[in-house]
């Protein structure tokens, strides 16, 4: 099965637009997201960190021990150039790992906050991704999870981003030209605001190539994701849903002290 390279959008991403800016918004996105102002003291896992940025913007934070993981090697090559250029603190640890091998995940611990934004739909196996990454959250800790929401559209574009992967690459950029403008148009009607104005430091360009290609691509209800953590002792603190019908629902559950349930 031919997948995305994310690792190659995010060091596109990382080579023209990470920066003191783009961090100190990433920073406010947590603050806000987490209800606090700082992470002091707080040890923080991020899964499919990307770039890093958040990874870089928790330890910024004043998060005491912070580990960064991707499956994509390119991504913990880029996140390791983005802390040496934003920050002279070597405090956070990047590694290549996959959610879906308990071999990687055994040495990893438990966390005060597991943080995996808009990354474990796009495993291929999006309910054992949570499952396995809940297991991951210290007793009293913090799950996020960024999930993308269940709509009528959401086969369509299930088979848009596969095929977007198995054309030749011209084709590719053809359909992110096309699908740019109509993206565009859509946010605009939907939120009357400007779709270049990112929140949590991202770009416009690099989110529409993600959203066309990220291939693979699952996708839930509010309902079905707190069910299934729920499960697993956390109680659902906020689910805050992206203003357009296929955007990425934001959730913050809490951990019981008693740990895991099942």
């Amino acid at each position: 099965m031919r997948v995305f390279d994310f690792g190659a959008n995010w060091q596109a991403f990382s080579q023209q637009h990470v920066n003191e800016v783009r961090l100190a918004t990433a920073e406010q996105s947590l603050k806000a997201l987490l209800q606090r102002p700082n992470l002091t003291g707080s040890t923080f896992l991020d899964v499919g960190c990307g770039s890093g940025l958040f990874s870089i913007a928790a330890q910024r934070l004043g998060a005491s021990k912070v580990i960064g993981v991707d499956i994509n090697p390119r991504c913990i090559e880029v996140s390791k150039q983005n802390q040496t250029h934003l920050t002279p603190y070597k405090l956070i640890e990047f590694q290549q790992a996959s959610v879906l091998s308990p071999e990687d995940l055994a040495g990893l611990g438990q966390f005060d906050i597991v943080y995996a934004w808009g990354s474990l739909h796009h495993t291929g196996s999006m309910w054992e991704a949570i499952d396995n990454v809940s297991r991951l959250v210290a007793p009293g800790g913090t799950l996020v999870l960024g999930i993308y929401k269940k709509h009528a559209t959401s086969p369509v574009w299930k088979a848009i981003k596969w095929l977007y992967n198995q054309v030749p690459s011209l084709v590719q950029r053809m359909m992110v030209v096309l699908f740019a403008g109509i993206i565009y148009i859509a946010k605009f009607l939907v939120t009357r605001a400007n779709p270049f104005t990112k929140e949590r430091g991202m770009d416009f360009w690099y989110d529409v190539i993600d959203w066309v290609g990220g291939y693979p691509y699952e996708y839930a209800s509010v309902q079905e994701i707190g069910r299934f953590v729920s499960k697993h002792g956390f109680v659902l603190l906020r689910a805050i849903p992206d203003s357009v019908p296929t955007g990425i629902t934001e959730f913050v559950f809490s951990k019981s002290q008693k740990g895991d349930q099942q």
